[in-house]
């Protein structure tokens, strides 16, 4: 029998943080994968050198595996002799060990190089006047546009890429 005004401890003893309850929650809607390719695409501008960010962009990332998209042949050349460093650089950037994989391929990458082009064409998010990081939350989101906690998501990751740059 319990005596009065005694409670039941929680299993684990110590409250939960809001981080971990939020992370968990994600995680449990299936939105886990979604986290990790922001935190991957804010590491990525920070990390990688402007002239490499030029060339190549970030199409995917999943299950330990970066994909990325090269304009060109010598740049797929290039960024396979540097897979390794730059895994290394994320890796160390992002402090675990998240990339185990870097996968290159040829294609019409996100950012072209100016070099080349004096009036690259730009590519105009959804919205106008949207920034690079918030056009990549709207694609990343944009599966659950019937989700009645789309809203708050979209908001929360705002916050956090603000917080980001």
């Amino acid at each position: 029998m319990r005596e009065k005004g005694s409670r039941r401890k929680r299993k684990g003893g110590d409250p939960s943080s809001c981080a971990d309850v939020l992370e968990g929650t994600l995680q449990g809607l299936g939105l886990g994968r979604v986290t990790r390719h922001l935190a991957l695409l804010k590491v990525w501008d920070r990390a990688i050198a402007p002239r490499i960010r030029e060339r190549a962009s970030v199409e995917d990332f999943r299950e330990g595996r970066l994909y990325l998209c090269v304009e060109d042949p010598i740049w797929l050349h290039e960024l396979h002799m540097l897979r390794h460093k730059l895994k290394i650089m994320l890796n160390e950037e992002i402090g675990e060990a998240v990339v185990g994989e870097i996968v290159l391929r040829i294609g019409r990458t996100a950012r072209r190089a100016s070099a080349r082009m004096p009036n690259p064409p730009v590519q105009r998010p959804a919205r106008a006047g949207l920034s690079e990081m918030e056009a990549k939350i709207e694609q990343l989101l944009k599966p659950l546009e019937n989700v009645p906690c789309r809203d708050a998501l979209k908001h929360l990751f705002d916050r956090w890429a603000a917080r980001s740059i």
